[in-house]
């Protein structure tokens, strides 16, 4: 997958789930440590947090599926990614 493909993808799902995300509250001093990350080049840990936060959504979604919930997305609706 490209740089230009992953910005794209950002891109359509901050568009299309922008209120989903906007409304969550990651605790205090995050955005905060995440600018000094950034402003320490520090990607390591940038990624490591984005897989972390990937496998809980991955765990999640597995578990509401087990006990038969439904997910934001419709079933019928195409997916972001394409193998």
């Amino acid at each position: 997958m490209s740089k230009q493909m992953i910005e794209a993808f950002l891109k359509e799902m901050r568009g299309r789930y922008h209120e989903h995300i906007d409304s969550v509250a990651l605790p205090e001093g995050t955005l905060e440590y995440v600018e000094d990350l950034a402003a320490a080049g520090d990607a390591e840990t940038v990624l490591f947090m984005l897989k972390l936060g990937y496998l809980m959504g991955l765990q999640t979604g597995f578990a509401a599926a087990q006990n038969g919930a439904d997910g934001p997305i419709s079933p019928n609706m195409p997916g972001p990614l394409q193998a």
